[in-house]
């Protein structure tokens, strides 16, 4: 059985998709976080000398996309077939596209008007296309009642999930709309993944941090 490490911070971020991936499929993970002074004391260890990375049997894979496609790839979490995957890769660009356009303004703007000021015009006109494409892909399987792919939970469900717990910590510190509370349909997606068992049992456990 191979033994894997997931190695970050003490926060969600670029990790999450792995740990919750491993979680899901009932993997034993070693959950490594540094705290900024411990990680100057590791960093020369870092494939790319940065974070996150993880290991397989001491085998390190760095860039958090590649970590959580190893993941989904080697659990069967990843689509049946070559459209499935596809339609995965779609939703997974689709929620960096959001994340990084809002992340960027939340992390890296430092006059704190012009922050809210480019936070409230994302929200007003970026982000809700995508969630609007988002429901959609869903929708068009199964009417929306399941996941976004085939029968069982995949790469992109919970991708999703970790996206949505981003932008529910935005939404603490800015007058803006819940995307998703204006979908049933995606607001039952978060739900159904939260109660996926592996995965309430990872989340009733995990450090709670905002980010």
């Amino acid at each position: 059985m191979p033994s894997y490490k997931v190695v970050y911070g003490n926060n969600r971020g670029l990790a999450e998709p792995t740990r919750m991936l491993l979680a899901c499929a009932g993997q034993e993970f070693e959950d490594v976080r540094y705290t900024s002074e411990e990680w100057q004391n590791h960093k020369a260890e870092a494939p790319m000398q940065q974070r996150p990375y993880m290991e397989v049997d001491g085998k390190k894979i760095p860039q958090s996309r590649a970590m959580h496609g190893f993941v989904a790839r080697e659990f069967g979490l990843n689509g049946s077939n070559n459209e499935e995957t596809t339609k995965i890769d779609v939703i997974i660009a689709t929620l960096e596209d959001v994340r990084l356009s809002v992340g960027r303004v939340v992390f890296y703007e430092k006059d704190e008007d012009k922050k809210k000021e480019k936070v409230l015009e994302l929200y007003a006109q970026t982000v809700p296309k995508s969630f609007a494409a988002l429901e959609k892909m869903l929708v068009a399987n199964n009417g929306g009642d399941g996941f976004f792919v085939g029968s069982k939970i995949s790469r992109a469900d919970i991708f999703f999930y970790v996206s949505m717990e981003f932008m529910a910590a935005v939404q603490q510190d800015f007058p803006v709309q819940d995307e998703v509370r204006k979908s049933p349909k995606l607001a039952a997606l978060m739900e159904r993944v939260a109660k996926e068992p592996n995965i309430a049992a990872y989340l009733a456990k995990r450090p709670q941090t905002k980010w």
